[in-house]
């Protein structure tokens, strides 16, 4: 019986498999859910901040391009997520790379204002498309 233990153990070392031994149930269990909650896809809670429209587009030298839009509703803040849509479809989602309000970079625009909007690795804007910005929260699920 001894040499049948050594076998299966070497066997599962070859198999990369981990063997672990408990003393008591309750240990077991929340190795199990442990184990079972790192199997679960993560909870997405997304939250709108705001939207802009883009009405021009703008050539500006060191930057490239930047979309001069109107804050329709809540509020544009710099380093958070953006997606533009257009004709009701995403198109791209990346980060907010910086805010223009009169020629000064400026952290955050809120509605009624206009301002001009760059996008991390995206210049393909077109007017009338939609830049919805929002903050994503990430839960890991548990069992």
């Amino acid at each position: 019986m001894l040499n049948r233990a050594k076998k299966q153990k070497k066997r599962a070392e070859l198999e990369k498999i981990s063997i672990s031994s408990y003393n008591i149930i309750y240990e077991v269990l929340d190795f199990i859910k442990a184990k079972m909650g790192g199997l679960l896809s993560p909870d997405v809670q997304e939250k709108i901040i705001g939207s802009a429209e883009i009405l021009e587009i703008f050539k500006v030298s060191k930057v490239g391009k930047v979309a001069g839009s109107k804050v329709v509703e809540g509020e544009i803040t710099q380093n958070s997520s953006a997606r533009v849509i257009r004709d009701g479809a995403i198109i791209f989602n990346g980060k907010i790379g910086s805010i223009f309000r009169e020629k000064d970079q400026t952290k955050q625009v809120s509605a009624g204002l206009e301002c001009g909007i760059t996008l991390k690795d995206f210049a393909d804007y077109q007017k009338k498309d939609i830049i919805e910005v929002y903050n994503s929260t990430i839960t890991e699920r548990t069992i």
